[in-house]
């Protein structure tokens, strides 16, 4: 089993990478979304899917529907 370490505000945390669901980019930290809990790091988006050992980061391009649509 292959456990990697992030820094956290508290302690650090050991994380499978076969068990992480999603990684998402917050305002200062990255959320690590596993099935059993979910983790804030310090690590940037990019440390972290090449530290999970992602080839190539997914980037969501779908575009946001507008604040007001007039019909």
């Amino acid at each position: 089993m292959k456990l990697v370490k992030f820094t956290t505000d508290d302690n650090p945390v050991f994380i499978n990478p076969d068990y992480v669901v999603a990684v998402k980019k917050g305002m200062k930290d990255t959320a690590i979304q596993t099935p059993s809990a979910n983790y804030t790091v310090k690590e940037s988006v990019e440390i972290v899917v090449r530290l999970l050992g992602a080839e190539e980061v997914a980037r969501d391009i779908t575009p946001a529907l507008p604040k007001s649509i007039d019909l």
